[in-house]
């Protein structure tokens, strides 16, 4: 899980979101977990990937089904993570993402996400997350 660790800025980032960053890149980079990763999300988040949006875990569970069709392997490697205040539920983070295409092809991608939090049965869950990425690297993949 080291590859998973971003660094922190700041003292602001609650532990509870460093930790569970951890284990949501690599639930994301694990291709048959769709459901875990739905999971990850309360039952009403609020999910926003490029030109994608979706509202709730069924639609949430959709579009990671989607992500993957023509990934063979993906790779995130998170760089850094920074809190809008204090002990916010509300974070920043930008990082590196590497792709395998089914096609042989290969990506690198920078990417950056807004993501907030919330607790639902016991547990921390993302009720909002938007990333920010060049689609068109796809394409360029070589």
């Amino acid at each position: 899980m080291r590859q998973y660790q971003a660094e922190i800025s700041g003292n602001l980032v609650k532990p509870e979101i460093q930790k569970y960053f951890e284990s949501f890149y690599e639930i994301s980079d694990t291709p048959d977990a769709h459901q875990k990763y739905s999971e990850q999300f309360t039952k009403n988040a609020k999910l926003i990937m490029a030109s994608n949006e979706a509202n709730g875990r069924d639609e949430i569970l959709k579009v990671r089904t989607g992500m993957w069709e023509k990934v063979a392997k993906r790779l995130h490697k998170p760089q850094k993570i920074f809190s809008f205040a204090s002990g916010s539920d509300e974070v920043m983070l930008f990082g590196t993402v590497d792709y395998e295409l089914r096609d042989g092809k290969k990506a690198h991608v920078d990417w950056s996400a807004r993501s907030h939090f919330a607790q639902e049965d016991g547990e921390l869950k993302m009720d909002f997350y938007q990333v920010y990425l060049d689609t068109a690297a796809m394409s360029r993949a070589k």
